[in-house]
């Protein structure tokens, strides 16, 4: 009895010792794919933060080029403003300069033949039969007849078309210059200086660009 009670703890504890071994290859096999498991996911966490810095850095890159680009434009705008401002400035100053000396030109001798000039090249321009010629108060005194026929002469001379000149009645103009306005009071031609310097200051503003930043002119 004895024998088969030793035969059968024999047997059990070679059933428990093949349960054990079993289940410690399983718990082995377990803790391999476990290791194995966290070994991919180590590698893909850290594939996926790599990923996210190279994302960052690219898209950190691309800020950085937009806000230098966007400071580059801004720079150039900046620059363009004040280039656009000094050349404006420097226009009026000269625009301003030229009109103070032709203002001081009024009581000079030889100014009635200026505005002779005016008047033709406004007549020529207005081209009617009869207009009305009209200037400022300080200049009123110097249009008499002897300069209008002057003046008519050589508007014919000039285009072998006849017209006929008269002072204006109405108030003087406000500003320096001739305004001639046809009889028949439909067209006119504004030869006032503020007018010749407003047609011109495209031509000043070329002319201060190119000595301020044309080097080709050095």
């Amino acid at each position: 009895m004895e024998e088969r009670l030793s035969d059968a703890q024999v047997s059990a504890e070679k059933i428990v010792a093949g349960i054990l071994a079993d289940a410690a290859a399983e718990a082995s096999r377990l803790v391999a794919e476990a290791e194995a498991a966290a070994l991919a996911t180590k590698a893909r966490v850290e594939e996926q933060i790599a990923t996210l810095r190279r994302d960052a850095a690219a898209k950190s890159e691309a800020l950085a080029a937009s806000i230098m680009a966007d400071a580059g434009a801004k720079v150039v705008m900046e620059h363009r403003k004040n280039s656009l401002s000094l050349q404006e400035k420097l226009a009026r100053g000269i625009v301003d300069r030229a009109s103070s000396e032709l203002a001081s030109l009024v009581r000079d001798p030889g100014y009635p033949g200026i505005l002779r000039n005016w008047i033709v090249e406004a007549a020529i321009g207005l081209s009617v039969e009869s207009a009305v010629v009209n200037v400022s108060a300080a200049e009123l005194p110097l249009i008499d007849g002897q300069l209008l026929k002057a003046a008519e002469a050589e508007v014919l001379a000039t285009t072998g078309k006849a017209v006929k000149l008269r002072k204006a009645e109405e108030a003087p103009l406000v500003g320096q210059g001739v305004y001639l306005t046809a009889a028949d009071g439909r067209l006119a031609y504004d030869a006032r200086v503020a007018t010749r310097f407003e047609r011109e200051r495209a031509t000043v503003r070329k002319m201060i660009y190119k000595a301020l930043f044309d080097t080709r002119s050095a």
